[in-house]
Parts: C-alpha cells; structure tokens; sequence
C-alpha cells in the first residue's frame, strides 16, 4: 500500500518560458525539482540525470496556491 500520493509526469514543454521559483539541491543527486511558474499557472519540473543522460518531465500545472500544496508534499514524502 502505498503512503504517498502519486504525481503523473510528462515528458513534452507546454510553455516556452519558465520562471523556477525553488528547487532542491541538485549538486549530489540523480534526480532534482524546480517548482515552476508560467503564464499563471505553476508545476513541479523533475530532472534526473541518471544513466549517462539528463530526462527532463513535468507535473501537470495548478494554480500557484495549489502547486504550492503539491510543492510542499513533495518536499515532505507525501508526494511523488
């Protein structure tokens, strides 16, 4: 059973520009988040850089309160 709530991630850009507005360490690990903002809309951008080639996806994208929600569960376990 799972204890966490499942994000779905996608592979394609749906907006061209993006302003990361926080992030995780990135320095030590294979997969890093940025939480995003565009065009009034936010998501979770996630890049893992694992197996010799950077894979870039993204969350679907809210309203910036409600991927602040989201934000801070992935943060805490609570998302993935």
């Amino acid at each position: 059973m799972n204890t966490y709530s499942p994000l779905t991630w996608y592979t394609f850009r749906r907006f061209e520009r993006i302003r990361v507005v926080a992030w995780t360490c990135h320095e030590h690990r294979v997969i890093s988040y940025e939480l995003c903002e565009s065009a009034g809309l936010s998501f979770i951008q996630r890049t893992n850089t694992g197996e010799g080639k950077t894979i870039i996806s993204r969350s679907e994208a809210w309203s910036c309160a409600q991927a602040r929600i989201m934000w801070a569960g992935l943060l805490s376990g609570a998302v993935r």
